[in-house]
């Protein structure tokens, strides 16, 4: 990602911080981490840094985890960043947690999983949390696919708008560029097959002509269907109307999740380097 987020890590022990910080680099290469040994250099971080995701033990050598938090939680620039414990008796944290120590703690992480497991989770989230605030605008004429469709997408916290055919598309995204001055919408997806006045190709081939949308002002993915024993898939055809992917049916869960994190990122990138 061309946009840099960043990731604090408090831990007394040496060896813990070091393993984090090298397998997190190894899996997040383009992530600033910053390791902290005690509550004193991370409040001080904290005050100067914006964080995407902080993770802390509890036993640190000047001053309580608990109270260290609530000192971050003072701080404008981290007042509502999520904060991770990683802590080997998570089971009577979360049940005897006070109100207070839950709303300050996002969640617990238990020790014992690993740090691979921990890593798999903080990129899992920081994937998942680009996405939040993400528009997708959804043309898709087919009740089934686009039950299946809407379902994953609800499931994952998208907001998207869902049309059913391309005219109408292309007239959200004209109505959209005059409310907004620009293409706000993250991601287009398209179904190939929409029969009224124009079909998938034709409303991508739209977009990037008549609109002028490139592929990194409003990535596209092509949803179509696999192709027979006897068939190709017409790579010329989907690419060279201008899209940026294209996912087969049946859709799964993952694959379109992973897809869309993927188109998203590119757009959001475009948007760093033109600010």
């Amino acid at each position: 990602m061309l946009f840099k987020k960043r990731l604090l890590i408090i831990d007394s022990s040496d060896s813990t911080r070091t393993i984090l910080f090298k397998e997190l680099l190894n899996r997040l290469p383009d992530i600033d981490i910053i390791a902290c040994s005690n509550a004193k250099e991370a409040l001080t971080a904290t005050k100067r840094f914006d964080f995407e995701i902080i993770t802390t033990g509890l036993a640190l050598p000047d001053m309580d985890g608990y109270e260290m938090i609530a000192e971050i939680r003072k701080q404008n620039k981290n007042r509502d960043t999520p904060v991770f414990v990683v802590s080997g008796d998570t089971h009577t944290h979360v049940v005897d947690a006070e109100q207070d120590d839950a709303n300050a703690i996002t969640a617990y992480f238990d020790k014992a999983e690993g740090h691979k497991s921990l890593v798999n989770f903080i990129s899992d989230f920081l994937a998942r949390e680009s996405t939040l605030n993400a528009r997708i605008l959804y043309v898709d004429q087919s009740a089934t696919s686009a039950a299946i469709t809407t379902s994953i997408l609800d499931k994952n916290n998208f907001s998207y708008t869902h049309i059913k055919d391309g005219e109408t598309a292309l007239n959200e995204l004209r109505m959209d560029y005059n409310q907004n001055g620009k293409c706000s919408y993250d991601v287009m997806i398209t179904d190939l097959t929409l029969t009224r006045h124009l079909n998938g190709f034709e409303l991508i081939q739209a977009v990037r002509n008549e609109l002028k949308y490139d592929y990194l002002t409003l990535p596209i993915l092509l949803m179509t269907v696999e192709p027979g024993d006897d068939e190709k898939t017409d790579f010329t055809g989907i690419f060279g109307a201008g899209t940026n992917d294209f996912i087969t049916k049946p859709i799964t869960e993952d694959n379109l999740i992973s897809r869309l994190i993927n188109l998203i990122n590119v757009k959001r990138q475009n948007e760093a380097l033109s600010a």
